[in-house]
């Protein structure tokens, strides 16, 4: 019997509309946050499933993207985007500025995860599988030699130490907190991983990550004593024990990390003394370079990509580690957007960073154990003072799987179940 090419299309079509793409949009979330400190390109793999699987649904995920853009920082992010985009019309290489503004593709994370709300744990699950995958393989690289370093020492395994660390030290805040969220048998399984994931951090030696737990360990305790009657003893028992792991392990004998901090502290005290050119290190030279360079342009700065050719040819500050007039990033995600987009930009990126912020904090209100993600949106934000975090899909995706489980509206109070990974998401 001949079957008609309708035929064929409507049996096409019926075993697309039995395929739950629901599930298949959760399992590519899982598996993109999960694979993202390895790299980004492995990342990408789980994103691309995860974005795709939203169009089927698409009706279903219009609600949930509506809430999202009712929050006012999400506004504020479009609008930062908007400017800096138009930056390039002023810009003195617009080549370059549209190359790095391509890393803001990684933002896409925050409405691809957005209609998964109701499987926050699930993607905290999926995001400490990940860091302990890769501080397993760190500890092998370390230990053995293998996987082969690249170009960085053993313990960054396959990117950059910054973006390595960064991963690590959000760990530790996540299992600080899970290490007090409950009784001994939590303390038993997550101290062993703190201590791993802050081992891990000092193989990196990187003092961005470092300087932004040092910060969230303070801030983030004090916001949930605030914020949630009766935890106060467990922020106080958390950052206790985080400055106890963090001490420890930083003091093992020939620690990088430890001789990179009193690097920070040498060289920021020979600036203090200093009353001439800035000669100490290569990053503070590029950072009075790109607020000498602002105050020339204050409003609509040099443009993305316009530092080299506007800010750096013209410098007058000295540098004796690099010439920095072939400088282009300078190694502040806060400074490079104040001298590329001014004034204007550089307050649309405050705006947008600081309402996510009390995004989450209202979260930790409603579930203290939300201060995990929030703790973990804190430290990208201190840390993203001393890198380029805008210019790199790698760094800026760790803020936006962060932002977008900080600022996840809670479900349900701590001790109610837990949603199942295969309930139907048309109730988010």
């Amino acid at each position: 019997m001949e079957i008609s090419p309708c035929t064929t299309l409507e049996a096409a079509r019926a075993r697309l509309r039995a395929i739950d793409w629901g599930r298949l949009h959760l399992y590519g979330a899982i598996i993109g946050v999960a694979l993202q400190p390895l790299s980004t390109a492995s990342g990408n793999i789980g994103f691309a499933i995860s974005a795709a699987c939203t169009v089927p649904q698409v009706q279903r995920a219009l609600a949930a993207w509506k809430d999202l853009f009712d929050r006012t920082w999400t506004r504020w992010l479009v609008l930062w985007a908007c400017w800096s985009f138009v930056s390039l019309i002023w810009s003195s290489d617009r080549g370059e500025g549209f190359y790095s503004l391509k890393a803001l593709r990684v933002l896409l994370w925050i409405p691809v995860l957005w209609p998964l709300r109701r499987y926050w744990w699930t993607l905290v699950a999926a995001l400490l599988a990940g860091t302990t995958l890769l501080q397993v393989l760190q500890a092998v690289q370390v230990g053995v030699g293998w996987p082969v370093p690249n170009r960085f020492p053993a313990g960054s395994l396959w990117t950059t130490p910054t973006q390595t660390g960064l991963w690590d030290a959000v760990s530790v805040s996540f299992w600080l907190m899970l290490a007090v969220h409950g009784g001994w048998r939590n303390a038993l399984a997550a101290l062993p991983m703190a201590v791993l994931s802050a081992t891990a951090l000092v193989w990196t030696a990187t003092r961005a990550s470092a300087i932004g737990l040092a910060i969230e360990l303070v801030v983030a305790n004090a916001v949930l004593a605030v914020t949630s009657p009766g935890w106060w003893r467990r922020a106080l028992l958390r950052c206790a024990v985080g400055v106890v792991i963090l001490a420890s392990v930083s003091t093992l004998a020939g620690s990088r990390l430890q001789a990179r901090l009193a690097q920070v502290a040498g060289e920021a005290r020979q600036v203090m003394s200093s009353v001439g050119a800035v000669t100490a290190e290569e990053r503070l030279a590029m950072w009075k370079m790109a607020i000498l360079g602002w105050m020339d342009r204050p409003i609509l700065g040099a443009g993305v990509g316009g530092i080299r050719n506007t800010i750096a040819q013209q410098t007058t500050v000295q540098c004796q580690q690099s010439d920095l007039r072939t400088v282009g990033m300078v190694h502040s995600t806060y400074l490079q957007t104040l001298a590329e987009t001014g004034v204007v930009g550089a307050t649309l990126l405050a705006g947008w960073l600081w309402l996510a912020l009390l995004d989450a904090w209202r979260s930790v209100r409603l579930q203290p154990v939300r201060i995990t993600t929030f703790g973990a949106l804190l430290l990208w934000l201190v840390a993203a003072a001393f890198d380029g975090y805008q210019q790199s899909g790698g760094f800026l995706t760790v803020g936006a799987i962060c932002m977008a489980l900080a600022t996840m509206p809670a479900a349900a109070p701590d001790n109610a179940k837990r949603p199942s990974p295969v309930t139907d998401e048309s109730s988010a």
